[in-house]
């Protein structure tokens, strides 16, 4: 069962702190109390003037417009302090009580101004206050009641009332109860004002803190995405940059000069798998320390020596929030200002090609954020490095291919000349004005000498398959000739392989034809010589040859079972 909180009597013998100390604010209720009293006085002024002026006596009226005077200042002069005007009304009510018992004797309206005083001062000020205004004005009703009982007083107002013993006992107990009623009432309100109070401001400083501790949430998640989107965009950048590189070095170069300077990081390094895949070893890094390491070739053990060894083991990132704690992390002497280290695998699906390493000189530099961030810059180093391998071993692959095309080009071209009975090329005769055949190859010396000569190769297929060799009447080709002549060799060294292929294709249809020709009359006749004879002269015929034999070998005579002369 819930205990109501004790109360403090008006007579109980304990000190309060004043209302302010104790979270209470009451100068919003004093106003109007003011205006109250201001209108009640100015209206009680206004009467006992009236009926003094009715006996012709103005001593009253002189004596009560001070008081008037008071209350209307500290009613309308809202630039005093609220203490001040507590003050100055608790003193007012007190003196004009006192004065009302002086005017007409000691009656109840004196007695209910005495404790309007008592109970502003309780109220506004403390229950001290409330006590010391209580006993002092106690004792001067007292006093005036002993004094006028004496005949030391007379009442100086109109009609006034002679004190009965019997009557100011009873007056004065009733000042006394209702004092005290009103100070254990008061006592409970302001007691429960002051929890009032008291929840509210304890109510008003959990929401302010909560306040403050939802702004520094929202401050530190807008801070924090922040960075991830500045983070996000600059990968994003760094990524788009790489992605552009076909040179290896320069990728790497780039790619840790992209870090350094975006990111503002203390040292970035690449790491590659050794061909046996057991030591990651440092390809890349800026600074000093970097170009120490690199000399020294730098490398760590896989699954053995520091975050990096761990990364490319495991393939996952790995990130060291403190490196004096870290027991993975390694320890190196070229970097002393290192805090915090984080490293990313940089693979080509489950196969790791190694690490990029970065380092801060602040504790607890990285988050989950930046793995996210940076390991896209890692995933893409990997994808532009495996692009880079596949172009070199295409490159590689495209120039033996053309090698061995140029090789077989230049072959053809040797059978070609040397089975070709046709003319090997001409010469313009200018005092003839005619074409001369040329029917023996002659190799076409360069005539640096002479400016007015120049020898234009012909190419077929990168192979050199002939010259222009041209003289001029005078002076050297101007640039544009020159251009044109080595248009007009490409186009002709393209024309003469197309004829070379053209004529090959029209032997090899011709062959076809003859061996097509031979089998069809050797099938035509059953008789063994025929077949022989028939053979013989088709060959001899249809490829102008000076001799053929054919003949029957006997088994023994062959030579582990092949004829002599086969082509196998």
């Amino acid at each position: 069962m819930r205990e109501n909180p004790p109360t403090r009597p008006l007579f109980s013998i304990s000190s309060s702190a004043p209302r302010q100390e104790e979270g209470i604010d009451l100068s919003n209720a004093l106003q109007p109390i003011l205006n109250l009293t201001s209108i009640l006085s100015l209206i009680a002024y206004l009467w006992i003037a009236f009926l003094n002026a009715l006996n012709r006596q103005a001593l009253v009226p002189l004596l009560a417009a001070p008081f008037l005077a008071t209350i209307l200042i500290i009613t309308f002069r809202r630039s005093l302090s609220a203490s001040l005007r507590v003050s100055l009304l608790v003193t007012y009510f007190l003196l004009i009580g006192v004065a009302v018992s002086l005017l007409w004797g000691v009656q109840s309206i004196g007695l209910f101004l005495l404790l309007i005083a008592v109970q502003i001062a309780f109220t506004f000020w403390n229950e001290k206050a409330g006590r010391l205004i209580f006993f002092i004005s106690l004792g001067l009703i007292v006093a005036v009641a002993i004094t006028m009982h004496f005949g030391v007083l007379q009442p100086l107002g109109l009609n006034p009332q002679p004190i009965m013993l019997s009557s100011f006992g009873a007056s004065l107990a009733s000042f006394v109860l209702a004092n005290w009623v009103l100070a254990v009432i008061s006592s409970h309100l302001i007691q429960s004002y002051t929890k009032a109070a008291s929840s509210e401001r304890e109510l008003a400083r959990m929401l302010e803190e909560e306040r403050k501790n939802l702004e520094a949430r929202i401050e530190e998640r807008t801070r924090l995405l922040t960075r991830q989107t500045s983070l996000m965009e600059t990968a994003g950048e760094i990524a788009h940059q790489i992605s552009m590189e076909t040179d290896q070095e320069n990728l790497f170069r780039n790619t840790i000069q992209l870090i350094r300077d975006r990111l503002g990081y203390y040292h970035a390094g690449i790491f590659l798998m050794d061909e046996a895949n057991e030591y990651a070893v440092l390809v890349s890094a800026l600074g000093e320390a970097g170009e120490k390491m690199l000399a020294q070739g730098h490398r760590l053990k896989k699954g053995e020596e520091g975050i990096v060894g761990n990364v490319v083991a495991r393939g996952e990132a790995r990130i060291a929030l403190d490196v004096g704690k870290d027991a993975v992390h390694f320890k190196n002497p070229l970097l002393p200002l290192t805090r915090s280290e984080i490293a990313l695998p940089i693979k080509i699906g489950e196969r790791v090609l190694g690490a990029l390493d970065i380092q801060s000189t602040e504790p607890e530099a990285f988050t989950q954020v930046d793995i996210q961030s940076l390991q896209i810059i890692a995933n893409q180093l990997a994808v532009a490095l495996e692009r880079i391998r596949l172009i070199d071993q295409l490159q590689q692959t495209v120039a033996d291919l053309e090698s061995g095309y140029r090789t077989e080009t230049r072959k053809s071209w040797r059978s070609y000349i040397r089975s070709s009975r046709q003319t090997r090329g001409f010469r313009y005769d200018p005092n003839r004005k005619s074409l001369e055949p040329i029917l023996s190859i002659k190799r076409i010396q360069p005539n640096q000498s002479d400016p007015q000569s120049i020898q234009v190769p012909l190419r077929s297929r990168g192979e050199v398959v002939g010259m222009l060799d041209i003289k001029f009447k005078s002076g050297q080709p101007s640039p544009e000739i020159q251009r044109l002549l080595n248009t007009t060799a490409e186009r002709l060294g393209s024309a003469l392989e197309t004829a070379r292929l053209l004529e090959e294709l029209q032997l090899r249809a011709e062959r076809e034809h003859l061996v097509s020709d031979l089998a069809t009359q050797v099938r035509s006749s059953t008789d063994f010589e025929q077949i022989l004879k028939t053979t013989a002269l088709q060959i001899r015929q249809k490829l102008g040859l000076k001799e053929v034999v054919v003949q029957i070998l006997p088994p023994n005579e062959t030579q582990n079972g092949d004829y002599p002369g086969e082509v196998s």
